[in-house]
């Protein structure tokens, strides 16, 4: 009875040569055999700045480079580059981001962003949240359910963003689905390991849709499938605002070895796990300017998200001497969410937004625990609200730039709480760059899991508490090398923990201490070549001693050099490093998997009226593991052709 109920605690308490040189030999080997080479389209899962975009890490406007808070934003080009790589394969390229399963193991991807619990990373599609609480693994989002086909860009908001996202503690992933303005596309992609994938979308002047398929692996070790469709209508108002109603349906399939079972390499029991997920959401969005009362915006979404899992459970070994039961699960959310945010007219010193926002969500959940002599029904069905008011505002002072926040939040059962957000920047010069500092703190409600499950729930719990602390440094975007270091420092307390019992229940004790430095710095040569370094070194621990984490590497670091090879043509080879990390499963446990480098290659050339991406993914075929019995995705050929239609 404890394969659920782990996951919830996973953060706490489940044990948890020359970069310069080996590029310029790959660069020269692989030269040649590039078809005449390319020219560089875009550099992929490079950190850009976007003038004329507003990024979600603030309810203020601000740009990926304004922000406080290290932001990266991958733009369709980039992900185009990629050849599609699914959503958690981008994301996994990022220095500070662990993904623990690909899709090709069919498993459950949790994120692991500065070392912080999954359940601790928001993710949005559209402004529609997507993270469940019915979830085990306590409200996190299974990122192999994501496909890149249909997506226009994403925004990595790395640090605290709870302000204006609740139960964003450590950071944001926000997806856009596409939406090229005046043009139609189309591509396909094959691939190694049963990579099959198709898109297609058109986009006019108001209304635009898409829809894309893909899956991976063999369907013997492990298969995902993703399809979705997404459908928007926008009509501009008078004064620069603008109304736009979006919709979007999804469905996924995924098939693995069950968690701490051991994987291929050690499971006993050899059937495979399966996870199907329907999910729908609708929205509604409108920005209203005045030239007497300010902006305001408006929205309204709802989600709802249907799953069914059944698992032939685990076998007993070394970690637990009674195993894990076969068990089928149902669950049934939905959440109902408004909001309204005001942005009053100020001088150009000060900006100002005042903000409420009303979440509903219920969830119904019906397992059944199969022990084989006989069943037993772990049912539940919970629902709850939250109002929460929030404000923010920034002043200007010269060279100085205050901002500060406030989010309080007012559940329907359960202790209200407050958010405080404060950050200093200075700008040093246009020689110089900018600095600056920020403390906030955040809370996160337990999940609809934790809390009312049957067997282990507990209502007494409390809310998970964090106080994130950062420090930066950037230099000028237009310098030779534009750079940027960050110091950052977490604690996390009272983190909802798996306590063995008897009788087990879930309860609050864990305390967790992240602290870190993240960097990335690149440069561009007049022959058009690209150079992106980026990485984090990290150390993730329980202040007491008493357990260690899984999968926090204590480094990690990637390398990226971009190419041009004549008109609409590049090449590109990507290195990475991630270092050691904890595992544990049950007929093995505690390991130490090992440091795993990779080199990817890719090169993209017209084709008659289509862009062909052709790629190699783990060049030299390097050798690890995902996760305890899960061996790291070996090498693979893709090949994508992408046509923008007119």
């Amino acid at each position: 009875m404890k394969q659920e109920p782990k996951r919830e605690g996973e953060q706490a308490r489940s044990h948890p040569q020359d970069a310069g040189t080996l590029l310029h030999a790959l660069v020269r080997i692989a030269l040649p055999c590039v078809l005449g080479g390319g020219h560089a389209l875009a550099v992929a899962q490079t950190p850009v700045t976007l003038e004329e975009v507003r990024v979600s890490a603030s309810a203020l406007p601000v740009t990926a480079a304004a922000a406080s808070q290290h932001v990266t934003v991958l733009t369709r080009a980039d992900l185009d580059a990629l050849g599609q790589l699914s959503v958690a394969e981008a994301l996994a390229r990022q220095a500070g981001i662990v993904v623990d399963r690909s899709p090709r193991s069919g498993g459950y991807g949790s994120l692991y962003l500065r070392g912080a619990d999954p359940s601790h990373v928001v993710v949005l599609v559209d402004h529609v949240r997507q993270n469940d609480p019915l979830s085990s693994r306590g409200s996190a989002v299974d990122l192999n359910t994501l496909s890149t086909g249909d997506v226009e860009r994403i925004e990595i908001v790395r640090g605290n963003v709870s302000v204006v996202h609740a139960e964003a503690l450590a950071g944001l992933i926000h997806i856009f689905t596409r939406r090229a303005a005046g043009t139609g596309y189309a591509g396909v992609a094959v691939g190694g390991d049963g990579l099959r994938a198709a898109q297609a979308g058109f986009a006019g002047a108001q209304l635009r849709g898409s829809i894309s398929h893909r899956e991976d692996g063999d369907k013997a070790g492990g298969f995902n499938r993703t399809q979705s469709a997404n459908a928007a209508w926008e009509q501009p108002l008078d004064g620069g605002g603008s109304v736009t109603v979006s919709a979007r349906v999804a469905d996924s399939l995924n098939r693995a070895f069950p968690d701490d079972s051991g994987g291929a390499e050690f499971a006993v029991l050899r059937q495979l796990d399966s996870r199907r997920a329907t999910s729908g959401q609708l929205s509604a969005r409108a920005a209203i300017n005045t030239a007497a009362s300010g902006r305001v915006e408006l929205q309204a979404t709802t989600l709802s998200r249907d799953g069914d899992e059944v698992t032939s459970g685990v076998a007993p070994g070394v970690r637990d001497p009674f195993g894990l039961p076969a068990m089928t699960t149902q669950t049934d959310y939905r959440r109902h969410e408004v909001q309204a945010l005001w942005l009053p007219p100020t001088n150009s010193d000060l900006q100002v937004t005042l903000g409420i926002q009303h979440q509903r969500e219920t969830g119904k959940l019906a397992s059944n625990i199969d022990f084989g002599f006989f069943a037993l029904p772990a049912d539940f069905e919970l629902s709850r609200s939250v109002t929460s008011l929030m404000a923010e505002a920034r002043y200007q002072w010269g060279s100085w730039t205050l901002q500060g926040g406030l989010r309080h939040e007012r559940p329907d059962a359960g202790d209200a709480a407050t958010h405080p957000m404060l950050s200093v920047q200075h700008a040093l010069g246009d020689a110089l760059g900018h600095w600056g500092v920020s403390v906030s703190r955040a809370t996160k409600l337990p999940s609809f899991y934790a809390l009312a499950h049957p067997l282990v729930g507990n209502p007494l719990l409390r809310t998970e508490r964090a106080t994130h602390r950062e420090l930066y440094y950037a230099s000028p975007q237009r310098s030779a090398w534009p750079s940027r270091v960050t110091l950052f420092s977490a604690r996390y307390k009272d983190l909802i923990d798996f306590d063995a019992g008897p009788p087990p229940q879930l309860v609050n004790r864990a305390r967790i201490n992240a602290d870190g430095v993240e960097w990335r710095t690149g440069h561009t040569w007049d022959n058009g070549w690209r150079l992106r370094l980026d990485g984090t070194v990290m150390r993730v621990r329980d202040p007491e001693g008493i357990t260690e984490l899984r999968h926090r590497p204590h480094a990690q670091w990637s390398a990226q050099l971009n190419v041009p090879w004549g008109p609409r043509r590049d090449f590109t080879v990507l290195a990475k490093h991630v270092g050691r990390r904890l595992d544990s499963s049950i007929p093995t446990g505690d390991q130490q998997l090992a440091a795993v480098n990779t080199v990817d290659i890719s090169a993209r050339m017209p084709v008659g009226a289509a862009i062909a991406t052709l790629a190699v993914d783990n060049l030299a075929n390097s050798r690890s593991a995902e996760t305890i019995g899960t061996p790291t995705p070996s090498r693979r050929l893709r090949l994508a052709l992408n046509w923008s239609l007119p």
